[in-house]
């Protein structure tokens, strides 16, 4: 089959990593999925599934799965879903989702679920955001942004348990992931006139000259003052002075605050995504 799976990520960025850094952008997710594994950042014990599609020498197809997350469908050209579908059902693969463009999406949910007895559930709808021209907050809240420090981690793990259980996202390891991006100085926080820190904003690591800007998280004691938005700006600012060429983000459809916001300070809608769950019927 043209479609070549495996849980090797070397061999994967070998096959794709070209396809998805064309449009780094529009691939943060799965760009960020390689550079991460490779630096031994994984986000379970259990084993990622990878897949490029080979249409004679030239790979025009990638996908991949990190569990606990669903299925990432970064590249399927349409003429190779069906392909896609025999290949994972051939592999035997335990798919508990897919996650992708909404085109995508459907078509695969609709081949996925043909004759059998599961239905696709869908749990998000989000867009992605790219940064055009920042613009910090011209008022913004008093206080100011700072990088989390070592003292922060108990924080900032606290603040990442509570992000995942609200936004609904499976658990992860977040105290690895507090103390990987605090080592990265790439945690930020806002701290009001007091001290105290009210907000987070963390960014992913570099990938082809993109950065993509995850998660924001205010307390709900903290919320609707403005700290959400000064952060995000301060962490925005800094992936820049750092050399990223794109910086992106996703926020969820069903929040219109988030998405009025990130445009207030320079992120232009760029694409629609949907995550999908399958479950029985």
């Amino acid at each position: 089959m043209p479609w070549r799976l495996s849980d090797d990520v070397d061999a994967f960025a070998d096959g794709a990593w070209d396809l998805l850094a064309a449009a780094p952008a529009e691939h943060t997710v799965a760009l960020t999925i390689v550079v991460s594994l490779r630096a031994g950042r994984w986000w379970s014990d259990s084993p990622a599934l990878f897949g490029w599609y080979l249409d004679g020498a030239q790979v025009r197809g990638a996908v991949c799965m990190t569990p606990p997350f669903e299925m990432l469908l970064a590249v399927v050209p349409a003429e190779a879903l069906a392909e896609l579908v025999a290949a994972l059902r051939a592999a035997d693969v335990a798919l508990p989702g897919v996650n992708g463009d909404v085109t995508t999406v459907e078509r695969f949910a609709d081949a996925w679920l043909e004759g059998t007895a599961l239905r696709a559930h869908t749990v998000f709808e989000q867009r992605l955001y790219a940064l055009g021209e920042l613009r910090p907050p011209p008022q913004p809240p008093p206080g100011r942004a700072r990088t989390a420090a070592d003292a922060d981690l108990d924080l900032a793990a606290r603040w990442l348990r509570a992000f995942q259980k609200e936004a609904g996202v499976p658990a992860t390891d977040v105290e690895r992931l507090a103390r990987a991006s605090i080592d990265d100085r790439r945690l930020w926080l806002w701290e009001d006139e007091g001290g105290t820190a009210v907000a987070l904003a963390g960014r992913t690591v570099p990938a082809a000259g993109m950065s993509r800007v995850a998660p924001v998280y205010t307390p709900p004691a903290s919320r609707r003052r403005g700290y959400g938005t000064a952060v995000t700006a301060a962490c925005t600012a800094d992936a820049l002075d750092q050399g990223a060429d794109h910086v992106v983000l996703f926020t969820d459809l069903a929040n219109p605050t988030s998405n009025a916001i990130y445009q207030r300070i320079g992120y232009r809608p760029l694409s629609d995504r949907r995550v999908v769950r399958f479950e029985p019927s």
